[in-house]
Parts: structure tokens; sequence; C-alpha cells
């Protein structure tokens, strides 16, 4: 891939660019391009993105210095920067094409570029950039396609993939309309390998294949925008090459979902038949014990002497309550064994029952906050998250003397965030977990594997004296 210069480079390739960096243009002052730039892109940015653009900044800092030449320096760590801010602005949901032709103008003016230089620098960057695999693969996607919207490179553009029942679009940018049935079979020659001047001629539409394990996969099909055919072509390169490993972490997570349905299913069928033979055995065998100490009752009652009747019936009446409770204690749990409501039901329905019942059955102020939507989790992911609030709960009612608990549900893009909260006595969170773990009680324990197992993250923080706060992670995945 060439610049009109004639210039080589590549994905990742910003570092070895100081030949097409290079202008005798006026530059911006040495030491100011950076914050000109971070300056631009935080003007009318959403405060929950600025944080992020400060790490951005942090590091562009660190790779100017790194590069020892200060004027490559500023050029390189220019581009690292504006590519950087852009892919995170993008997992925010904050960029539009506006943002996009203001950044390559922005990196033409800070490094004194050519328009269309800074454009395919900046495409390269940000396409690659390694913090689009940590989206969910269809919103990373649709970030590398949609900067050759905003460049006016493409004026539509569409990714297909071939399955078991045909040929599939996957997204589509751009247009106001369905891709036409030209656009249609432009992708299935690609994913065939034909040659696309053979079937449609001197067409405006541009396409590339994008490959895994040395097939075509995928099919990226556009029609032409301002630009030449061979710039085009030329990002489409670019755009197959930052696509390939996207694609490779979509087939990896799907692989990995059909494992951890098969695992899951496996899991809560055992859980639903601990349930029924909790109904079925120990259940029924309280209810057993509770008739025969009501008999006993009765059968004892005529041999008790009459002072000590009121006593003995106080006794009686007390192992009949602590049984009732057993009873419905016992019910409880294994109603809450039955994950097929979880999987069936909404997600804050049910997190607001358990709360609800929680705050009941403790006597403890407890709210719950939802944000966004987390009903598009897979059914791993619920019964995840519903295991670890209701566990939580649970500790906090046994151990924490607690007067108020709030649990907070987020839902992003890219991840969902739970966090737990008590206001309880607190305690130390090595000591503590390695006691539980000697006497068999692994609640704790038990959330922080469930939650390894979905690929997610899991901090608990206490002190004595509290207050404690349990937090996890799980990562969004989309299919393509």
């Amino acid at each position: 891939m060439t610049t009109e210069a004639g210039t080589p480079f590549g994905s990742g390739s910003a570092l070895s660019l100081r030949g097409v960096l290079e202008s005798t243009r006026p530059r911006v002052d040495q030491g100011e391009r950076l914050e000109r730039l971070h300056a631009y892109f935080l003007e009318g940015c959403p405060e929950a993105v600025k944080p992020a653009l400060d790490e951005v900044l942090a590091r562009a800092r660190l790779v100017r210095a790194g590069c020892g030449d200060r004027e490559v320096g500023d050029d390189v760590s220019s581009v690292f920067y504006a590519s950087g801010a852009v892919v995170e602005l993008a997992s925010a949901l904050e960029l539009d094409e506006a943002d996009i032709r203001g950044a390559a103008a922005a990196v033409a003016e800070a490094c004194a570029l050519p328009l269309s230089a800074a454009r395919i620098v900046l495409f390269s960057q940000a396409a690659g950039n390694p913090r689009l695999l940590e989206l969910p693969p269809l919103l990373a996607a649709e970030t590398q396609l949609n900067l050759m919207i905003g460049f006016d490179v493409l004026s539509e553009v569409s990714l297909w993939r071939r399955t078991a029942s045909g040929l599939e679009c996957i997204l589509t940018l751009g247009g106001d309309s369905e891709p036409s049935r030209r656009v249609r079979a432009e992708a299935k020659a690609v994913l065939r390998g034909r040659s696309r001047l053979s079937l449609l001629g001197g067409s405006n539409l541009r396409s590339t294949a994008v490959f895994r394990l040395g097939q075509p996969y995928a099919a990226v099909v556009g029609r032409l925008g301002s630009v030449q055919p061979e710039i085009a072509d030329a990002f489409l390169a670019e755009a197959a090459a930052c696509l390939s490993p996207v694609v490779e972490r979509e087939q990896l997570l799907e692989h990995s979902a059909h494992r951890e349905h098969m695992l899951v299913g496996a899991s809560e069928r055992r859980l639903m038949r601990l349930g029924f033979d909790l109904h079925d055995g120990p259940i029924q065998d309280v209810l057993a014990l509770a008739a025969d100490v009501r008999l006993l009752q009765q059968q004892v009652f005529p041999f008790v002497l009459e002072e000590y009747r009121v006593q003995m019936s106080g006794r009686f009446d007390d192992l009949n309550s602590r049984l009732t409770e057993l009873d419905r204690e016992l019910r409880e749990l294994s109603h809450s064994l039955e994950t097929k409501s979880v999987i069936s039901r909404p997600l804050g329905e049910i997190l607001h029952r358990e709360i609800d019942t929680f705050s009941e059955r403790a006597g403890v102020a407890a709210t719950l906050e939802i944000r966004g939507d987390p009903d598009s989790l897979s059914s791993a992911q619920r019964i995840t998250v519903f295991r670890a609030i209701q566990e939580a709960l649970a500790n906090i009612r046994e151990h924490a003397g607690a007067t108020s608990v709030t649990v907070r549900v987020r839902a992003r893009r890219s991840a969902i965030e739970v966090q737990i909260s008590d206001d309880g006595i607190g305690f130390e969170v090595e000591r503590a977990l390695a006691k539980a773990a000697q006497r068999g009680r692994l609640g704790l324990v038990g959330i922080a594997e469930r939650v390894r197992m979905v690929g997610g993250t899991f901090e608990l923080e206490s002190f004595p004296g509290g207050p404690t706060t349990l937090k996890l992670t799980l990562p969004r995945w989309e299919p393509l």
C-alpha cells in the first residue's frame, strides 16, 4: 500500500513514517501539537469520555518521548493520539462523520501533511487499534467501516458473510435502503474468489475479502465516494487486514459461547435436579417431622403436671415455629435453584423480586439501580449476574449486620457492571476467604469462579468496620 507520494506503509506502521510526515509547510510549534489535538477532541466531548481521552494523551506523550527525535516524535504521537481518540469516541457511541473529517484535518494541520495522507495514516492507525478488540465484534467492525464513510472514501459500505443457508449481510452503513442485487452479487463473487471486473465491468463498486485461516470468510463491498478507485482499494485492503482479527475474535467467541451454552445447560439441569430432590426429600422429611412433633405434643400433654403445661406448650410451639421456618427456607432454596425463569423472564423483574424478598426477610433497606438494557446478555451471563447478587445478599443477611444495601447494574455496549455495597461491619478479605474455604463455605469463592468462567473480573473490597463493596464486570458479546 502506498501514499500518493509513493511511500509504503501498512497497519501499525506510524513509527516508520518519517518520510511521509516531513513537509516544507509550516508546522504547529513543537510541544504544542498534542495539547492542541487534545483540546480539539475535548471540545464538546461528553464528560464520561474525557478520562479516556486523558489516558490516550498520557500514552501519546510516552510515545513522543520514546521516539528520541523530538520532531518525529511530535508527528508520530499526534497520529497515535488522534487515532486513539477516534476509537474512544466510537466506543462511547459519540463519533460521527464530522468528528472523523475533523480528526483528519487536525492531524493534517498538526503534522503538516496533505489531507489525503492524513486520512490514510489516521485510518490505518485507528482501524488497527487494539482497543477495538475489547469491543463486541459488531461494534468494532462498524467503527472500522464507518471511518471510510467519514473520510468519503466510500459513500456506502456493507459487510457480508457466507452461512450454511446462503449469503448474509451482517452490517450496512451509509445507504438509505437495503443493499442492491448488484452489491449482493459482488459479495458472492468475492467470497467465491472470482474477479470483480469479469462480473460487473466498470462498476463503481469496490470490494475486498476478509480472510480467516487463508480462506475468504467475509466480504466488504462499498460504493465509491469522492476518491479515485486506487485510493479506495488501498483503504479497503487496510480495512480487510484490520477486520481479520475482529472476525477471528468473533469466531472464538461464537465457539466459546456454544461450549458455554452446553456447560451452563448441564450445570443448570443439575441444579434443577437438586431443587427437585430438595422438594421430594428433605422438605417432605421436615413436614413429616413437624407432624410427629405435633403428635408427640398431643401424646405427652396428659402426662405433664398442670403447673408445667404452659411451659411445655411454649416449647413445642417454638419447635413447630422453627420447623415451619426451616420448611419455608428449604422451599425458597428449591425455588431459587430453578433457573428457567432467570433465562425467560426480564432480568430487571427477577432482580427486583430478589431485592424485595431480601429486604423483607432481613429487615434491611435495599435499593436496586439498573442502567441500560441488561436483557441482551447471554443465558450464562444472566445466570451469573443473578447468582452473584443472590449469594452476596445471602452473605449480607447472615454476616454483615448491615442497615442498608445498594445494588447497581449498569449495562454498557462493551460490558455489564454489577456493584453490591453494604454498610455492615466489614471484614478482612483474605482472612475471611481463607476461613470460608477451610470450612467448605464457598459462596464468595463460587461467585468469583462463576464470573471467571464467563470471562469476567471480580473484586471484593472490605475493611473491619465496613463498608463492603463487591464488583463484577462481564464482557458483552454481540455475534456478527
